[in-house]
Formats: C-alpha cells, sequence, structure tokens
C-alpha cells in the first residue's frame, strides 16, 4: 500500500506543485504537521497512513492555493488535512486502477504539529523542493 501513497505524493509533487521531489534513504528529525487517514483494504484489515509535513512545506501549498504568503497555524493544519485527503485519496485511485490492493478511506484528522514518533510498520520520506514529507503506515 505504502508504494500507491508514495507514487501519489510524487504526483501531488509534479502536477500540483510542480516541484521536484526525491526518495531520502534516512528521515529527517522534524517538526511537522501529522495527519492520519485509516484504510480499510479488501482483507478487512485496517491501518492507520500518516502523511507528516514540515511547516515550510505546508506553507508552499498553502500559498499554491489561497496565494498567502504567511499562513496562520489554523490555515496549516487545514491543508494538512487536506493534503492528506488528496494524496491517500489519489492513492485509493491508483490501487483501484490497478486492481491489486484496493481500500476504502475514513476521514482525515489532525494529529499534532510536532517530530514524527508514533511506531509504525512502514515508512517513506520525500524531499518535495527540499521540503521534508513522511509517509508512514501502521496496521490497527
Amino acid at each position: 500500500m505504502i508504494h500507491y501513497i508514495e507514487r501519489a505524493a510524487e504526483n501531488f509533487s509534479l502536477h500540483q506543485l510542480e516541484s521536484s521531489f526525491e526518495k531520502l534513504e534516512m528521515t529527517p528529525k522534524v517538526r511537522t504537521f501529522i495527519a492520519y487517514i485509516d484504510v480499510i483494504d479488501t482483507k478487512e484489515s485496517s491501518h492507520r497512513v500518516y502523511l507528516a509535513c514540515e511547516a515550510s512545506l505546508m506553507q508552499q501549498i498553502s500559498e499554491l492555493f489561497l496565494g498567502e504568503v504567511v499562513s496562520d497555524e489554523a490555515t496549516l493544519i487545514d491543508f494538512s488535512l487536506e493534503l492528506a485527503n488528496m494524496v491517500i485519496g489519489s492513492a485509493k485511485v491508483l490501487a483501484e486502477e490497478e486492481n491489486t490492493h484496493p481500500f476504502t478511506i475514513g476521514t482525515p484528522i489532525f494529529e499534532k504539529f510536532d517530530h514524527f514518533d508514533f511506531p509504525i510498520d512502514a515508512q517513506s520520506a520525500l524531499s518535495i523542493n527540499k521540503h521534508t514529507a513522511i509517509i508512514a503506515i501502521k496496521e490497527l
């Protein structure tokens, strides 16, 4: 499942942000806006999918969509929820198109603005225009 979410995040980076990205070998220890969505696959197993982004990346997204050069924390929280919904929703469509691991998604929840320190089963980190984005999954 994580590879669909990586692809969706990469597509968002390329097509929405028109930004370069690279997969990171190590996940930097940075404060991030952390949102998650619970998903259920066709085998009825549940997973929590986290998307955590540095404030600078959330600000870049806010500026793109709202034209705000400086957004307040509430706006960045809202965008972290919307970004999780867009990326994980896009991953859902990719999985359905390939019919290899379809899943349904729940409602995005904002967790916190802090270091990503949750127990997880799989993780990936991307650098998008030199800003960190973390994708992580935990089976529930």
